[in-house]
Formats: structure tokens, C-alpha cells, sequence
């Protein structure tokens, strides 16, 4: 008996739909409703954090048109905070309710995926129904995805895949025959929302000329040759495409060939370290982390690169030469390969190792899965083992989701694993200043003081919690020491604003014009500097500043507020 006793017998061929799914399909996304509502149940009412409060509806622009929202590089995304802000406001349960339901709609199209995968590699009957239940449910509640879900600024890896997923759906559906023309046109035009919510799903290309090199027969170009129709559609988008992902590099201060803390070789022998660990987490999901304190290998021999290249050339030289005898596993590894391609090759990007980044490509861990236990026995032991898994990821999901409710635990979380990195420390402390308990997170600083005592993030929690706490002083000279660190326009903006508290206007203006000095381009430091010179009188002077900031940001709610207060 196989891997397909675990399931409840197939129904016959009149129970199927036209695409050959079982009926019972459509109870198997109810089903995958309710679990991930349970599992995710937890976050549901999490507050915003982190880039959250970096997207539209937090800032000036929320009370814009539409076309405002949609103007910058990710409009289909946009498109939906704009929806979730103009039914929900600031109230962040509509937001991480529409997450949900993108995750149970990506693990019920994970599922219709894999059986079609599946029947292509000659599974049949309940073996394959199993398969794909199982992998399915894997998806839905592996508690790895919580970043994608419960993080609403994670939303934007989450909805990228569900475009990703549909669009690979209708190119599957009746892969026997050639592509037509029509659906042709359906595959891009999905594709093309996928791209248009995040531009990593350009790997989407990659997987569907994969898919033509892999089945029917390994490494041949008959599927190619036989939808050659979508490929020729396909050029001038890619072309589109790739113009389009070189102009957001370009504009992009955290990725991108232009990023000065790391070179693209540097990258390259960190990213091959990442991989590693993504497929780690995956199999042994512990030691998650919001903010992963993974440091950058500067040469191929620090912290073991060289090794960890080698094992990756050696996994796809394997998944080459076996491909016919395990040609699941082998598409799954490239599978997985092809889908980190965009964030995990020579691309260099601020943060080395994010767990949302494993959202879809651990769709290729699941088939490698599928084939080595697909020979399975069904016995008493097996059955244990399966339902031992499914409940340990099932407990791990829930947990995760406690944490993402509560963000001073998600960040005290990160900060207990981090001793190289400061930002976990910066989280933790914004988060502890947002619930009104600044002291807690004292002994989480001290630690970091500790082990990172030149740390600028470290400087800036420490002065953070200070000012928290009324103590002034000590946030000033915390201020202090994180410019003297990495002299920012940031950072003199929060001496600035620090000083007018104080009641030292001086020191306020001198801190804040070398803000401005520094990010000529930062609106925010034109509005602080407008807002001391209005305190002291300088009404000319403040409304200089404040029509800059809107010159910079026509939607800064602090340049608005301040000319009106002059004009009144």
C-alpha cells in the first residue's frame, strides 16, 4: 500500500470536474479555510509594524485619489491597501483579513498545482489526491508564511503568488495539447498583475519554460515547440519587463548594483549560505526571526560559503544527471531554485535572508517531498508520523501567530537572537514605546549595548526608550553618539526635534538645517526644519521649508498643516 491509503478514496470519473479535479475540491478550500483561520486566528487584530507604517495609509497620501495610490511601481498592490483603507481606515483587522483569505486562496490553488504536476509524473488515483492534500495542507499552515500573512506589509509576497499561481493554473489545464492563443493571453495577462504587485514575480517566465524543458519527457524542447504561441507573446513583455525592474533597481535604496555596503559577488557567496538556510527553515522551521541577523560573506571563505556554493552546484549537477529516474524531485529543486533566482543570485539586496521571500518557492520543497514519499507504506507508524508533522507545524504556526498579535514579542523574539545586528533592538524598542512599557525593554538594550557597542541602531533605541521615560539628557547624548556612529539626516532630525523640546532653539535649528543639508530630498526633515522656524517666528522661513516638503511629497500631511497654520 502507498502513500494513497491516507486519503479517502478518490471519487470516480463522474465526481471530477471538467479540468479533472475531484469535486471534493471545493471542500478542501472550505476546509483550508476554516484550519487557517484557527492557525492565524492569533494575528488577526496584530497592529501595524515595521514598513507597515511606511505604506499609503499611514502617511500623507491616504487621503488622495486613487490614481495617486496607483502611480508608483507596485500598483496592484497599492490597489488593495487602498481598498482595505477605504473600507477599514487605520484599523489594521480588515488589512490582516484580507491576508488570510489571499493565503487560503493560494493553498487551495497549491493544491489544484500539484495534482496537475503530479498526473504529469504519472501519480494516479488516490496516491496523487493524497499527494497534493498533503502538500496543500503543508502550505497552508507551515509557519514560515506567517511573515507573508500576518506582516501586512508582507502582503505584497502573498498576492504577487496568488497571480503567480493562477496564471501557472491555466497554463497546466490541459497541458497536453498545445497552448492557444487565448490562453495564452490569460497566462500574461495574470502574469502581468503578478509583476505589477512585485517584481520578483518575474521569475514566473522561468518557471513556465522550466516546465516545457521537464515534461513530458526531461530536458527536451518538444513542450517549448508545442506552446510556442505564449513564448512569442512573451518576448516583448520580458523585454517590457526587464526595462521596467532595471528602473526600479535604479531608483531602489535598498537593492540594486548601486548598493555600496555590498558587492554582487559578496551577495552571490551570502545568497548561496541563504538558500541553505531557507531550505533548513523549511524542513526544521526554528529560530524564526522578523529581522534574521545573517552577516554578509565578504569572500567566498568567510562563514563557509565556499562549502555551501559547492553543495548547491553539486544539488543541480544531481537533479541533471537523475533527472529521469526522480524527475519530480529534480523539477522541484529547480523549481526552487528559479523562484528565489530574482531576490537570492547577483542582485545584491539590503537583508541577505527574509523568511516571506520562501513563500512560494517552498512549493519546490514540497514536490522534492513528494517523491521520496511517495513509495511510503501506509502503516500505523507512517500515519503517526504524518499526523505528528502536521500537528508540530501546526502548533509552530499558531505560536508565530501569538508573537505577530503582539509586536514587542515579535521584536523581543528577533532581538534574542540577534548579537551582529541592532535593528531587531530599534524594533523592539519603537514597539515597547507604542505599548507603554519602555522599562521592559531595558534589559534587551543592555545586552545589546554589550555585544554591539558602536551599533547605531542600538544608540538610537537607547535614546528612543530615554525620551519614553522623560529623561532627556540621556537621549540626547544616546542622539549624540549614533551621529557620531552614522551621521544621517534621520537622526539630526530626532536631535532637532529633541532639542525643541528642551526649550533649546539654537541647538534645534543648528541640528536640523544639517538635516535638512543632509537629505536634501527628505520631505520629513523640510517639515521639521519648516516647524522651528514657524517656533520662533519665522514665518517666511517655515513656509520655505514646508512648500519644499511638498515639493518633495505633495502629500506630507505635516507641510500641509504647517502652511495652514501660517495662512491662518
Amino acid at each position: 500500500m502507498g502513500l494513497g491509503k491516507i486519503a479517502p478514496p478518490l471519487p470516480n470519473k463522474s465526481s471530477k470536474s471538467e479540468c479533472g479535479l475531484p469535486a471534493s475540491a471545493v471542500w478542501l478550500c472550505l476546509a483550508a479555510a476554516v484550519i487557517g483561520g484557527l492557525l492565524y486566528a492569533p494575528a488577526l487584530h496584530g497592529k501595524f509594524i515595521f514598513d507597515d507604517n511606511a505604506l499609503p495609509f499611514r502617511q500623507g497620501i491616504r487621503n488622495a485619489e486613487l490614481g495617486a495610490w496607483v502611480s508608483g511601481v507596485r500598483p496592484v498592490l497599492m490597489f488593495t491597501y487602498w481598498a482595505n483603507y477605504n473600507l477599514s481606515g487605520w484599523n489594521p483587522y480588515g488589512y490582516h483579513l484580507l491576508n488570510l483569505l489571499i493565503h487560503v486562496t493560494n493553498a487551495c490553488l497549491v493544491f489544484v498545482v500539484l495534482f496537475h504536476l503530479l498526473g504529469l509524473a504519472g501519480w494516479l488515483g488516490e496516491k496523487r489526491y493524497a499527494a497534493a492534500v498533503l502538500g496543500a495542507t503543508a502550505f497552508l499552515i507551515h509557519p514560515l508564511a506567517t511573515e507573508s500573512v500576518s506582516y501586512v506589509a508582507g502582503r505584497s509576497e502573498s498576492l504577487a503568488a496568488l497571480f503567480m499561481l493562477a496564471a501557472y493554473v491555466v497554463f497546466l489545464d490541459g497541458y497536453s495539447a498545445p497552448i492557444t492563443w487565448r490562453r495564452s493571453m490569460v497566462v500574461l495577462g495574470l502574469f502581468a498583475l503578478a509583476v505589477a504587485t512585485k517584481e520578483n514575480a518575474a521569475a514566473l517566465a522561468g518557471v513556465l519554460l522550466l516546465t516545457d524543458i521537464c515534461w513530458p519527457s526531461p530536458f527536451s524542447l518538444g513542450g517549448v515547440r508545442r506552446n510556442y504561441r505564449i513564448y512569442l507573446l512573451m518576448i516583448p513583455g520580458i523585454a517590457a519587463g526587464m526595462l521596467w525592474v532595471v528602473r526600479v533597481l535604479a531608483q531602489a535604496q535598498t537593492a540594486g548594483f548601486s548598493l555600496k555596503e555590498v558587492r554582487w559577488y559578496q551577495y552571490t557567496f551570502t545568497e548561496a549560505r541563504a538558500i541553505l538556510a531557507y531550505v533548513r527553515l523549511a524542513a526544521v522551521p526554528f529560530g524564526q526571526s522578523v529581522d534574521h541577523d545573517f552577516p554578509v560573506s565578504r569572500t567566498i571563505e568567510s562563514y563557509g560559503a565556499i562549502y555551501c556554493v559547492l553543495l548547491l552546484a553539486v544539488a543541480i549537477a544531481a537533479a541533471l544527471w537523475f533527472r529521469k529516474r526522480y524527475p519530480l524531485a529534480c523539477f522541484g529543486l529547480l523549481l526552487f531554485i528559479v523562484l528565489l533566482a530574482p531576490t537570492s543570485s547577483i542582485v545584491p539586496i539590503a537583508d541577505p535572508l527574509v523568511e516571506r521571500r520562501l513563500y512560494l518557492p517552498i512549493l519546490g520543497l514540497i514536490l522534492i517531498t513528494c517523491q521520496f514519499a511517495g513509495g511510503v507504506r501506509w502503516t500505523p507508524g507512517a500515519v503517526l508520523s504524518i499526523a505528528c508533522v502536521l500537528l508540530v507545524l501546526s502548533a509552530l504556526c499558531y505560536r508565530r501567530n501569538q508573537l505577530w498579535g503582539r509586536p514587542e514579542q515579535i521584536w523581543a523574539s528577533a532581538a534574542e537572537q540577534s548579537t551582529r545586528k541592532g535593528r531587531p533592538y530599534l524594533g523592539l524598542a519603537v514597539s515597547m514605546v507604542a505599548a507603554n512599557r519602555c522599562s521592559d525593554a531595558i534589559p534587551y538594550l543592555e545586552r545589546g549595548e554589550a555585544l554591539m557597542p558602536r551599533d547605531f541602531d542600538v544608540q538610537v533605541a537607547w535614546a528612543k526608550i530615554f525620551e519614553c521615560q522623560g529623561r532627556r539628557e540621556d537621549a540626547l547624548r544616546h542622539l549624540e553618539r549614533a551621529a557620531t556612529l552614522l551621521p544621517t539626516s534621520s537622526v539630526y532630525q530626532l536631535i532637532g526635534l529633541l532639542y525643541g523640546e528642551m526649550g533649546r532653539q539654537e541647538a534645534a535649528g543648528d541640528a536640523l538645517r544639517k538635516a535638512a543639508a543632509l537629505g536634501p530630498r527628505d520631505a520629513a526633515a523640510h517639515s521639521a526644519l519648516g516647524l522651528w522656524y514657524e517656533s520662533v517666528g519665522n514665518s517666511a522661513g517655515a513656509e520655505r521649508e514646508y512648500r519644499q516638503a511638498l515639493a518633495l511629497d505633495a502629500y506630507s500631511a505635516e507641510a500641509r498643516a504647517g502652511l495652514y497654520r501660517i495662512r491662518q
